[in-house]
């Protein structure tokens, strides 16, 4: 049986991995798990720390210290929002800790996200209506749908396939590009820069970026520097895969 302690400790490090694996910002994991510890009496007898690939709670002077590691990251703010809804319950007294932490628990081995199919549909419309958002040719936004939808199901099948990361945008990417060129030269395509442009944008890192801009606001000065850089290699696979399609026809 364990200690009200070990479960405040438990729940604060399961809620942080919840987060980071989800693609929270570092300041909202860091502000969620400080909500759980100091809800009970002793404030500031426990502290959280954490770092873009790892989570780290103890008690006052270590004498009770857990961690977890952050394989892993994604965006899923629906899950994100999971997480905070009993974080702050608890927090206002609400919900008790062995509620807490069987709700956490249920979380972590649960994935929470939408159909395959409703993400596909999502990602079509976003790519037509990014494309007439940059004045594109009307006519192109059927055939942007289309493409688009298709980038974004080979992206989420080789995140699946592949552990390389990075690789998965510069693929899709280029296959993307390569379509568009062929429909292009074959005249189905009117306007090739607007329709790849809203045919890639689904993959463009705004959560990473955002997310590292927030953290450099609050002084995350680690985290923000990690997020940028990985929005940066993200947003260059994306243009060496559009580029290197490009290239063949030129």
């Amino acid at each position: 049986m364990e200690s009200t302690e070990d479960l405040i400790l438990d729940s604060c490090i399961i809620a942080g991995k919840i987060l980071m694996e989800n693609g929270a910002e570092m300041h909202r994991v860091e502000d969620t798990m400080n909500r759980i510890l100091d809800k009970e009496p002793g404030e500031g007898e426990a502290v959280s720390f954490v770092i873009p690939t790892g989570i780290f709670v103890t008690t006052r002077y270590g004498k009770n210290t857990k961690m977890k590691r952050i394989v892993t990251r994604k965006q899923n703010l629906e899950k994100i929002v999971e997480v905070n809804n009993p974080s702050r319950s608890f927090s206002a007294g609400s919900l008790s800790v062995s509620d807490l932490h069987d709700q956490l628990v249920y979380l972590e081995n649960h994935d929470i996200d939408f159909p395959l199919w409703l993400k596909i549909v999502c990602s079509a419309v976003i790519s037509g209506s990014m494309m007439l958002l940059f004045e594109g040719d009307p006519r192109d936004f059927v055939l942007t749908m289309a493409i688009g939808s298709l980038g974004y199901y080979v992206y989420y099948n080789l995140m699946s396939l592949m552990k390389v990361r990075f690789l998965q945008e510069f693929i899709s990417t280029f296959l993307v590009a390569f379509l568009v060129s062929v429909l292009n030269r074959y005249g189905l395509v009117h306007n090739l820069d607007t329709v790849i442009i809203g045919c890639i944008i689904i993959l463009v890192p705004g959560i990473q970026i955002m997310n590292s801009i927030r953290d450099f606001l609050v002084g995350n000065t680690i985290s923000g520097t990690v997020f940028m850089i990985e929005a940066m290699l993200i947003a260059g696979m994306i243009g060496a895969g559009v580029m290197a399609a490009l290239q063949i026809f030129s």
